[in-house]
């Protein structure tokens, strides 16, 4: 059962804070880059949310931030176990912590710094919760090129490069989770980046090599919370079919019904673990990206591509592009995005026989700022699933209106109230609404209005 009591409480907060005010020289939209890549934004080479000035030359600098996102709200979806929502969207009907994540970064001069981001997190279930999101040592050198060694988000698209603080939506889009991890993918490994010459003043070729990061929950967490549920369940038919002397035929039909949800609806649960379908230990990733000044509305083109072993020991390759624009409705600022992406894996089955499945995903967004500080939002996404794996094919719309209010100079609080209806390919179909907040505070500050 959905729980919006708190909605009707709390969605008033959306037009009692005070918004920032610009002064005169200020252009809005130019103040707002929504095209620019959080990993490339101007203040620092390696960090979304700094603001630096390009003439302090000190040996030392030091810029903690903090971020706080909160998710109230629910769904139609029983325990929201359909809802494919990342490992630190919303999960429970009421309240929901997503991310207290403290970080830092230190800067040695012009050319070293380190960078590192903490995420704790509570539910209902797993309680506290906690791990390390961001440790890396990042070095500029000479000729345009950069180096970072550590751990970091994996550059592969846009989406999966973004912290729950500077998505557009509540949750990241299903294929990122389907296709690289309930989280996203994190790689502990190194990278370097070019930055070659192009149309415009910014193309950027990276490579690297490293493994995923080991974590304990997620997908672990979640599917024990799917698996005590339908166990409780299979213990009320097993007392009702004693009851009603029902024979082992029907028993086994239920045992059946309760696998067909180990890792999604379709398939009987799959027969291949979608869990080892991620990559895992030693792969290689790449991305090529530039900017295209010469046309109008598209601002940037990406291509990625990351191959290496999976859980399964064998191989899993992705491949994936994004278009990222913006333009003017009225004079108002707008942007949109796409992403798509394809993965092959090779796997082996529960009785050991090789095989390999493929899957398909992609999304298109935009966003409107229709008054200063008020934002809308919108995004289609569609998945093709797999039957070997589990996955149902599925498509997903969400819609959100959004407030951003400054907080003096280092600090805003964004407030987004969505809507998203999940279409589960013809197993059925779910609503879920959200009331989020997110603050940040010191370098995490980062101004952008949705």
């Amino acid at each position: 059962m959905m729980r919006f009591r708190l909605l009707y409480l709390l969605v008033p907060s959306l037009a009692w804070a005070e918004p920032h005010v610009h002064s005169e020289t200020c252009d809005h939209s130019d103040e707002h880059p929504h095209h620019a890549h959080p990993a490339e934004t101007a203040g620092s080479p390696h960090h979304p949310h700094l603001d630096l000035q390009a003439e302090d030359e000190a040996w030392f600098d030091f810029h903690p931030h903090l971020s706080v996102a909160i998710a109230m709200g629910g769904s139609s979806s029983e325990k929201n176990y359909t809802l494919i929502p990342g490992g630190h969207a919303p999960v429970d009907d009421g309240f929901n912590l997503q991310t207290i994540e403290p970080g830092f970064i230190m800067e040695f001069g012009e050319m070293l710094s380190l960078h590192t981001n903490y995420n704790l997190f509570w539910d209902r279930f797993d309680h506290w919760n906690g791990e390390w999101e961001d440790a890396y040592l990042a070095l500029d050198l000479p000729n345009g090129i950069s180096f970072r060694g550590g751990q970091f988000l994996l550059p592969f698209g846009y989406e999966n490069q973004l912290h729950i603080h500077d998505r557009e939506f509540v949750e990241p889009p299903m294929s990122v989770i389907r296709l690289l991890g309930e989280d996203g993918l994190f790689v502990q490994g190194a990278d370097l980046a070019f930055h070659l010459p192009g149309p415009g003043k910014r193309s950027i070729f990276r490579f690297g090599y490293g493994q995923a990061r080991p974590h304990d929950h997620g997908f672990t967490v979640r599917e024990t919370r799917r698996e005590l549920y339908y166990e409780a369940l299979e213990g009320e038919d097993h007392h009702d079919d004693h009851d009603d002397h029902d024979d082992h035929d029907d028993d086994d039909h239920d045992d059946d019904h309760h696998e067909d949800h180990k890792h999604g609806l379709a398939g009987n649960g799959g027969i291949y673990d979608a869990d080892k379908s991620y990559l895992d230990d030693g792969f290689f990733f790449t991305r090529l990206e530039t900017d295209t000044p010469s046309i109008s509305g598209l601002d940037l083109v990406g291509i990625s591509f990351a191959a290496g072993q999976n859980g399964f020991n064998r191989t899993t390759w992705l491949a994936g592009a994004d278009l990222n624009g913006s333009f003017k409705v009225a004079e108002m600022p707008a942007w949109w995005r796409t992403e798509a992406f394809y993965r092959y894996v090779n796997a082996y089955d529960e009785n050991g026989n090789a095989g390999h499945f493929d899957e398909t995903g992609i999304y298109a967004s935009c966003g409107l700022e229709f008054v200063e500080n008020w934002t809308s939002a919108v995004r289609l996404e569609w998945a093709s699933g797999n039957r070997d794996v589990g996955a149902e094919r599925r498509w997903r719309a969400s819609a959100n209106v959004g407030r951003v209010c400054m907080l003096g100079e280092h600090g805003d609080l964004h407030t987004k109230l969505q809507y998203s209806y999940d279409d589960l390919g013809g197993y059925g179909h779910d609503h879920a609404v959200w009331l989020q907040f997110v603050l940040n505070l010191g370098a995490a500050e980062h101004g952008h209005v949705h």
